[in-house]
């Protein structure tokens, strides 16, 4: 498939080392989603990964996490949790997130954590009145990178899926 063709194609463009790694096949339904994660195998490798267990199938696609090692980096180890929210299930998926720090703190013992991907966050799915219901945004144990009022895609509007 064109997914595991790609770290290949990078490599022979490129003088740096690729590796990947991709989830199962995730999703309700007959419509399925893949994480994948591309990463130059000189600047960090893969510890270890795992799929999130969604006990109350709150999400449409279980976050695929990776702890990663950096050993030139700050944060010599972190993970990595991707999410692609449902846009209608957004603030639910959004907040179970804290659900998922809590179980790689569990599993891991680390804290040094990053969640990525498009939440779905902004517009007709996360109202500003939804937030308050996020522990993501409620807790101070949290970082937001982006301000709401960064304008984050390429297109003509302004909704931002990424925060």
């Amino acid at each position: 498939s064109c997914v595991t063709i790609l770290p290949f194609c990078l490599c022979s463009v490129s003088t740096s080392p690729y590796d990947y790694e991709i989830s199962d096949l995730l999703g309700r339904d007959n419509y399925k989603e893949m994480y994948l994660f591309i990463y130059r195998t000189d600047v960090v490798s893969v510890v270890e990964t795992y799929q999130y267990e969604d006990p109350e199938d709150v999400f449409s696609r279980e976050p695929f996490i990776l702890r990663v090692s950096a050993p030139h980096s700050k944060a010599e180890q972190f993970v990595l949790v991707p999410l692609h929210s449902a846009p209608r299930d957004a603030v639910a998926e959004i907040d179970a997130l804290y659900d998922v720090y809590l179980a790689i703190i569990n599993k891991w013992g680390t804290d040094n954590i990053m969640f990525l991907g498009d939440f779905n966050a902004d517009c007709a799915y996360v109202q500003p009145s939804d937030w308050s219901a996020i522990r993501l945004r409620t807790s101070d144990l949290f970082k937001w990178l982006l301000p709401d009022s960064a304008d984050t895609t390429v297109g003509k509007s302004d909704c931002a899926y990424d925060r």
